[in-house]
């Protein structure tokens, strides 16, 4: 179940990754990604304070935390023991709510006539929903394995 969770986990890190370089609204023929609506809102003086504010702010830094995020997933060797697995488990998770909620923030944002969404947060979305099952998957699977006292490290339980 943890490598089943894992991979679903890194799944949808890469869909939402490449959901962020999609379109995100289209303004007359010119189509915009998540990052160049990120300008505009700046440009234009929309930029809320507060935690809104920080959320625009770091979203630039979004694909470095789905790679972190599929990085984590990955399970090297020497890092397979509980703490690594609950580390994974939150980048998934932290990195799926950021991401999802931006996408979620931006579809439900009012219509206006001058823009028209497109398909860029739809699929992040999707990528941040998977995300956030693989990471449920992959807790599971840990929470199983150390309550049955088994260790999370396969180099600990070999016989010496």
């Amino acid at each position: 179940m943890r490598l089943a969770g894992r991979i679903v986990a890194a799944v949808g890190a890469v869909i939402a990754l490449v959901g962020t370089f999609l379109p995100w609204l289209v303004s007359g023929t010119v189509e915009r990604t998540s990052f160049e609506l990120l300008d505009i809102v700046e440009r234009l003086g929309f930029s809320p304070d507060g935690l809104v504010g920080v959320a625009l702010t770091i979203w630039p830094l979004a694909p470095l935390g789905l790679v972190l995020c599929v990085v984590a997933q990955w399970p090297w060797r020497g890092w397979q023991g509980r703490w690594a697995s609950w580390g994974a488990v939150a980048v998934a998770g932290l990195v799926g709510c950021y991401v999802g909620a931006t996408a979620v923030a931006v579809l439900g944002a009012p219509e206006v006539g001058l823009f028209r969404l497109r398909s860029g947060p739809w699929v992040t979305l999707v990528g941040a929903v998977t995300m956030l099952l693989g990471a449920a998957l992959d807790a599971v699977g840990v929470r199983r394995s150390v309550r049955r006292g088994r260790p999370t490290d396969p180099d600990r339980s070999a016989p010496a």
